[in-house]
């Protein structure tokens, strides 16, 4: 058994092979940490590769990436599941309790078995053909929601690249670095970019694949902090933060567009209740209609009872969003802990899931 090398590590740099700065970089890097410095690539920028070997932004989706044939379909198939399951799983809840309220009534002596049945074969098919009437709309409005949030992802990590963290084309200089800015300043900016843009299910397995690697004995590793802990202790903390700046970007577009949802339905309320109240106005032949209206009518419409009661309906689908995030992190932590991978992407869907049934 091999317990250490006598050899130094490796150190791989991107960057240009003419480059004086970049080969000035490399040789102080490996006689300060006794590494190997190589120079791959032929770009003028030198971006040190990641402890896992990838490259800096390596997990960053390409624009309307999700049209292309293969992730459009497994887009597509799953958000057909989850849609289809949810369905399934309401209705028999439903059912379910349907048939209890049915029992109490026989229970008490209000109708008779046989009545109970009727009701409940009554209920099943009118129930069973409602939902499964709704379900094509309710996928189609889920798929033109979830490429609604694609997009806007790809627009902010765009914004994010180009204008705030200037990692994007022509916001920095050949040189690797930015106007008014060092190089050590990008280099933080490709790593907050490389951050926001990880793709989880990669990360959870190759956190783990490196955590199982520095094992020092079974089961233990030395943590960032350098005290000695389990494995999976230090794959949860280390996915945990992983996730929570994965799903900054994501959550940031899911809000975006239930704002662009809560105020899209109140214009509509808004607009309409206001059509209604001039149609009453001019239609003032009928007085019977007229008495009957005079309630709604003596209700004017206050903007600013609409204003406070979006600006409410705001805060708190920011605060469920916000603990969603939190939530979705501990799951795709706990998750990798139990089964890199897969166990990173269920975990953040069931944290999501959770908050959002509770809070919603």
């Amino acid at each position: 058994m091999v317990v250490g090398s006598s050899k130094p590590p490796l150190q791989v740099v991107l960057g240009s092979l003419s480059s004086d700065t970049i080969s000035k970089q490399c040789g102080a890097a490996a006689s300060r940490d006794n590494s190997t410095a190589y120079i791959l690539g032929t770009s003028a920028s030198a971006l040190k590769l990641k402890i896992d070997g990838r490259v800096p932004m390596e997990d960053r989706k390409a624009p309307l990436s999700q049209f292309r044939p293969k992730s459009l379909m497994l887009s597509t198939v799953r958000v057909v599941a989850i849609n289809t399951s949810s369905t399934l799983s309401t209705y028999f809840s439903d059912q379910l309790q349907s048939e209890q309220d049915n029992e109490k009534l026989v229970d008490d002596g209000e109708i008779t078995p046989y009545e109970a049945d009727e009701m409940n074969e009554e209920w099943e098919s009118r129930e069973w053909r409602k939902r499964m009437d709704v379900l094509p709309s309710k996928i189609g409005y889920a798929l033109l929601r979830f490429h609604t949030c694609t997009i806007l992802m790809r627009f902010y990590e765009f914004i994010a690249g180009r204008y705030i963290l200037c990692v994007d084309g022509n916001a920095r200089l050949e040189g690797g670095s930015i106007p008014g800015r060092d190089n050590s300043t990008y280099e933080h900016s490709v790593d907050v970019m490389d951050k926001l843009t990880r793709d989880p299910f990669q990360a959870s397995l190759r956190t783990s694949q490196i955590l199982h690697n520095q094992e020092h004995s079974p089961g233990k590793v030395i943590s960032s902090d350098g005290k000695e802990t389990s494995t999976s202790s230090e794959l949860c903390k280390q996915m945990y933060t992983t996730c929570l700046w994965a799903n900054i970007i994501p959550f940031l577009a899911e809000l975006t567009v239930q704002h662009g949802v809560l105020l899209y339905g109140y214009g509509m309320y808004y607009m309409e209740k206001k059509r209604k109240r001039k149609e009453r106005e001019m239609s003032n032949s009928d007085s019977e209609e007229q008495c009957n209206d005079e309630q709604d009518e003596a209700e004017p419409v206050d903007e600013s009872a609409y204003a406070l009661s979006i600006l409410f309906r705001s805060c708190h689908l920011t605060f469920s969003r916000g603990v969603s995030l939190i939530a979705a992190s501990v799951g795709g932590a706990v998750g990798s802990a139990i089964y890199p991978g897969w166990g990173a992407v269920f975990g953040i869907q069931i944290g999501d899931t959770s908050v959002g049934a509770l809070l919603d």
